[in-house]
This record gives structure tokens, C-alpha cells and sequence, in this order.
């Protein structure tokens, strides 16, 4: 008895032997692999720290995980109250006032970042609500000869049921084809310069030249009513623009309407004998629809659209179909923080009277003030960085980050706000609703001119501080 323990206490000393050596200690080993240099690798069966060469399948021992993974660093610095999380330059992690724990497995990272309020959203955040926000760099991009395009429609964001839209670039010169839609199509013209040429239904024609936010002037929007006729070209300098329709689901066949597909869908003699020519001139037509397309000959210099014009003997449309952003004044918001340009049907561009939009432009740090809308809002982010959180009620909230090129829709009636990140950038971004007017309510305002005892005695605040309260919406707040 005694002889066989004594040779388990000898087995099992040499396998502690075995799992915690390093064959890199001993002295002859080590003279061995010095001779014969990288051309051998020695085998370690151990701990994953002492293996002399990359392992693959044994799991990670504790001691031998990064600090950084192993350490749960809040992103907040005591007293939580919403601020935006704090990683310090680290990546982000899903942790928030003790809650939560690092990543063990990847995550990507660059993803985080930019949306530090899916990871650690602020305590506020309640309840299950829908993705608000669309990247258009996350849409498909459609090459064409000439330019590209790509959409954001409801499938890519469903609660967008009222808009979709579309980032479209034409190389210099190139066309967007002769074409109509079922819906309206309103323009902000993010870069560069261009020419529509448009009629209406009793064949006034239209043309205007239309110009992005060049040498720091506004840009141009432009609208044409569902139905309407139309075409779009880049001049010299090429076009990048930004389409918005006024339904989400703007792939939908019986949308949009391209003429030479029409036509190439017709059969010929009855092409012919509605132009009143032979067949054999028409013999050219596209087969397959363009989109887009290269001009064959130079359009006339931007301010020169006048040179291209057909002589009409029905006119010019009467209410023109472009708005010049750069001749409208600045609305100075009552609370400091930025300015805004509106522009609706019945205020100032009567043509669009299905879109509503504004321009805002909020200074670093400032804020669009708590509000809501009697439709739903769909937003477009120019530049800088943003952060919202909506309020659908119910004790709901879900909190978003925005880039450049963002997309976002808060449903009608959604209570929100839109803060500028930056402490050094302003933050420019266009509000856009399917309505004839703008239209919002102020928190702010609200409040003010309600009697001070039904504020107080709901939320618990001194009457002389609810006497500070605007009486006038402040838009935006410094």
C-alpha cells in the first residue's frame, strides 16, 4: 500500500511538473533553440503564459487577460445625470453606474462609437422602442454612367412612413433622364451646381439654375409637385444633391415614372404616330432605362439657363419651383444658441404644399429646445455631431447618437430634443414635414403660460423659478 502511494505522489509531482513548467528555463533547452534558432517552436501543454508560441485552443487563464478587460471602469463620473458616457478614449464597453460589464467577445468598436447611447444609454432610456435612425452610408450605393445613388425608404427605416429620400451625385454634365412621380419631390442641394427644367399641367415650362452652399452662401431648395415633369443636370462643377419624397415606401412600383422606358414599353407605330414622325427615327430609344446619363454636348454656363429655354406660348409656371436659401434672413432664436430659416407654402414657397422644412443651424453646445410636431419629423444631419432622445410616452425614451449624413424620424406627436455635442463645431441639420406649414409646441412656453401653481404642484418646483420660464418660444438655447 504504502509503495503504490508513494508512486501516485511521484506521478502526480512530475505532471505539476509538466503543467507549470516553461521549456524555455531549462538551461540545455535553451542553448538548443539558441543553435538552432526559429526553425524549431517548442510545444507547452500549460499554462497559456508560458507557451513559447502562439496557442490557439486552450481557454484564457485569468492572470492572463489585458488589465483593460478585466477592469469594469464606470463611463461616468458621479452625479449621473444623463450626460453623454465618458470612455477616455478606451473602447467603449456596456457599462453604466455599475451596471453592466465589459465585452468579452468582439463588438465593433468603430460602430460603438459612434452611438455611445446604445452602449450606455443614459438612465432615463425605458421601454422598447424602434431604431429612429438610418446612416446613409449603410445604403446601397447604385453606380451609373455618369454619378450613383442611394435611397433610404421604409425598409430601411420603418417608422419613416411619411418621407423617403435619396442622396443622388451627377458628374459634370451629366442627366438625371426626363422623368415624374406619383408623389412630390422636394431637393436640398448639398453641393455644386445644376439646371431643372420642369412644365406644369397647363404647359407653362420652368428653368432655374440651382447652386450647393458655395463661398459660404445658403444653398437651394427646390419642389415639384406630384406629377410634375422633369429633369435634372449638373453644370461644370457636378451635383450632389439630397431628395426627399412624400412616401416611405418610394420603391413601391406606380412611383416613379422614367420616359424612356415609357416609351421603349409602347409599341413603335403608336410611338410614331403620337410624335408625328417615322419609325425609323425612333429607332434609338433606350431600351433600357438610363437613370442617369452623360450629356453629349455642354449645357450653357451656370447663370446662363435663360440660353436653353424653349420660347413657351403657354408662359412660365407662376409660382416658381425653387427657393434660394442664401436670399432668406436668419431667424435669430429668442434663446441664443443658432438660428433657423423655415420655409412652407404658406409663409413663403406656396408651390410646396405638401413639405414643410427648415434649415437650423445650432452653435457648439447649444440645443433645439424640448418640443413636439403635429407631424411626423424627419431629419438630415449636414454636419457635426448630434444627440437625441425620444419620447413616445408610456414612460418610454431611447436615446440616439448622430454623424454627417444621418437620417432620423421622430413620429407625430414624439417629445424631443436635438443637442449639438461639440463644444467647438455648430451643428447644421434640415427638420422637413409632409404638411403645408411648420408647425411645433415649446416645452418651455408651455409651462410659462400655464397658471404657476398647476406647474409647481406637478413637478415640485418654486413658483419664482417657473416665473423665469419663457413666454416665447425659444427654438433654440444656448
Amino acid at each position: 500500500m504504502l509503495a503504490r502511494f508513494s508512486h501516485l505522489l511521484l506521478a502526480s509531482t512530475a505532471v505539476a511538473g509538466v503543467l507549470c513548467a516553461s521549456p524555455t528555463v531549462d538551461e540545455e533547452l535553451r542553448t538548443f533553440f539558441a543553435t538552432e534558432g526559429a526553425a524549431v517552436k517548442p510545444v507547452n501543454f500549460g499554462r497559456r503564459s508560458a507557451a513559447s508560441s502562439q496557442t490557439r485552443h486552450l481557454r484564457p487563464a485569468h492572470d492572463d487577460l489585458p488589465a483593460v478587460k478585466r477592469s469594469k471602469r464606470d463611463s461616468i463620473t458621479p452625479p449621473d445625470v444623463g450626460q453623454i458616457a465618458d470612455f477616455g478614449g478606451q473602447d467603449p464597453e456596456p457599462i453604466r453606474n455599475g451596471n453592466g460589464d465589459t465585452f468579452l467577445a468582439n463588438s465593433n468598436h468603430e460602430i460603438d462609437e459612434q452611438n455611445l447611447d446604445n452602449v450606455a444609454a443614459p438612465p432615463t432610456d425605458a421601454g422598447t422602442i424602434p431604431n429612429l435612425k438610418w446612416s446613409m452610408s449603410l445604403s446601397h450605393t447604385r453606380l451609373l454612367k455618369g454619378g450613383w445613388v442611394r435611397e433610404q425608404t421604409i425598409t430601411d427605416l420603418p417608422p419613416s412612413k411619411d418621407l423617403a429620400a435619396a442622396e443622388l451625385r451627377l458628374s459634370p454634365n451629366a442627366y438625371r433622364e426626363l422623368h415624374w412621380h406619383r408623389v412630390a419631390e422636394w431637393g436640398y442641394i448639398l453641393n455644386g451646381t445644376g439646371r431643372i427644367t420642369a412644365i406644369d399641367d397647363s404647359g407653362r415650362s420652368y428653368t432655374s439654375d440651382i447652386k450647393g452652399p458655395l463661398n459660404g452662401t445658403g444653398a437651394d431648395i427646390y419642389y415639384f409637385p406630384p406629377g410634375v415633369p422633369h429633369s435634372i443636370q449638373a453644370l461644370d462643377q457636378g451635383l450632389e444633391i439630397l431628395l426627399i419624397f412624400t412616401d416611405g415606401n418610394f420603391d413601391a412600383t406606380g412611383t416613379t415614372f422614367m420616359l424612356s422606358d415609357w416609351l421603349a414599353h409602347t409599341p413603335l407605330e403608336i410611338v410614331a404616330q403620337n410624335f408625328g414622325v417615322n419609325t425609323s427615327v425612333l429607332s434609338g430609344i433606350p431600351q433600357k432605362d438610363p437613370y442617369v446619363l452623360e450629356s453629349t454636348v455642354p449645357p450653357a454656363p451656370f447663370g446662363h439657363g435663360a440660353d436653353q429655354e424653349v420660347s413657351d406660348p403657354n408662359g412660365q409656371v407662376p409660382s416658381p419651383y425653387v427657393f434660394h436659401l442664401d436670399q432668406q434672413e436668419k431667424k435669430v432664436a429668442p434663446g441664443g444658441g443658432g438660428w433657423v430659416k423655415i420655409q412652407d407654402s404658406v409663409t413663403n414657397f406656396p408651390v410646396s404644399t405638401m413639405l414643410a422644412s427648415a434649415l437650423v443651424y445650432i452653435e457648439p453646445n447649444g440645443l433645439r429646445e424640448l418640443h413636439w410636431h403635429v407631424n411626423d419629423e424627419w431629419l438630415y444631419i449636414i454636419s457635426g455631431h448630434a444627440r437625441a432622445t425620444a419620447f413616445p410616452g408610456g414612460s418610454s425614451a431611447r436615446t440616439f447618437d448622430f454623424q454627417p449624413g444621418d437620417t432620423a424620424v421622430f413620429p407625430v406627436s414624439y417629445g424631443h430634443y436635438i443637442k449639438n455635442l461639440s463644444p467647438t463645431e455648430p451643428l447644421i441639420y434640415l427638420e422637413l414635414f409632409k404638411a403645408p406649414k411648420f408647425v411645433d409646441f415649446s416645452a418651455t412656453q408651455w409651462l410659462a403660460l400655464m397658471p404657476r401653481q398647476v406647474v409647481a404642484d406637478l413637478l415640485n418646483i418654486p413658483i419664482p423659478v417657473i416665473e423665469t420660464f419663457a413666454k416665447e418660444k425659444q427654438v433654440l438655447v444656448a
